[in-house]
């Protein structure tokens, strides 16, 4: 299975618009609070092993002791626990955070993913993802005014009274697809990934197209496969900023490569064989275990077994 199936929040997306909702929710003191900035969550190390730093209200308030209700973005609720998360904005809120107690430091969220239980993993992933969406979205995109923070953190309201354009938390949906030709897998990489690094084609969706169509339209760019057969394998939201990466599984119609746009800078047919012994010799690496497009690849190796 791959990270962020498992979805265990209550979002109370019919209460948390509500001001008193989120002011009870602040008083309970079971309440947990996350500081993140960018891609990064602020972790304890323990033993050598980073975890999600979760402060209480008491904490939150040492760190930041000017910080509004508007500031505080409300991820749900989970096992009776309430969670929010909230961005280090100076030097001075980290600096005080250091001071709690714990070593701290900041670290990119995939990097946590292999030590966090399910349930954290999804919780850090929301908050990862709606911060990165604040953080680029400042400005009225129709009228360029300031925005301001409504709902609970999953609204941005313009500021100009003449616009007052509300604005929705952004995803951009992304299609990867395990292309096979009889016994083979279709694997590529691009230029700038680290070296020996392959993984399967991947693109995103453009306007006016389905998810088939896409997928198509991909792999004929890349490559210059043509495809049928497309089936939906699953999706996985992929907060690396903001997408929703929607995996399928198609067969060629040749195996004759073509590399078209130049987006990738190579691309080639593997046989299970070819994989296995080459990430054995560390002669190639595959993607993230915890990606789809990792489980996608590993399903086709595994067929047979």
């Amino acid at each position: 299975m791959f990270a962020f199936q498992t979805s265990p929040l209550d979002r109370h997306g019919d209460s948390r618009h509500r001001p008193q909702f989120i002011a009870q929710r602040l008083q309970k003191p079971e309440t947990r609070f996350l500081p993140v900035i960018k891609q990064s969550i602020a972790t304890k190390v323990d033993a050598n092993q980073a975890s999600p730093m979760w402060l209480d209200y008491q904490q939150l308030t040492a760190i930041t002791p000017h910080i509004e209700d508007k500031h505080l973005i409300y991820l749900g609720e989970y096992d009776s626990c309430d969670y929010f998360t909230f961005r280090l904005k100076s030097q001075s809120a980290m600096e005080r955070l250091s001071s709690l107690g714990d070593k701290f430091e900041l670290t990119e969220l995939r990097q946590l993913l292999k030590n966090l239980p399910p349930e954290q993993a999804h919780i850090c992933n929301v908050a990862v993802a709606i911060e990165h969406w604040h953080n680029t979205h400042q400005h009225c995109g129709v009228c360029g005014h300031q925005t301001f923070a409504t709902d609970a953190g999953f609204v941005r309201n313009c500021s100009n009274q003449e616009c007052q354009t509300q604005h929705f938390p952004r995803t951009d949906s992304a299609v990867i697809c395990a292309i096979t030709y009889e016994d083979k897998l279709l694997l590529g990489r691009q230029q700038s990934w680290p070296e020996k690094l392959f993984s399967v084609i991947a693109g995103f969706v453009e306007p006016g197209e389905t998810l088939e169509q896409a997928v198509t339209r991909e792999a004929f760019e890349e490559t210059g496969i043509k495809i049928n057969d497309v089936r939906y394998y699953g999706s996985q939201p992929w907060p690396f900023p903001q997408s929703l990466m929607i995996g399928f599984t198609a067969k060629a119609v040749s195996e004759k490569i073509d590399l078209m746009d130049e987006e990738l800078e190579q691309a080639r047919w593997f046989t299970r064989e070819e994989v296995n012994r080459l990430v054995d010799n560390e002669e190639m690496f595959l993607p993230f275990k915890h990606s789809i497009s990792r489980t996608l690849i590993d399903q086709w190796l595994n067929r047979n077994k």
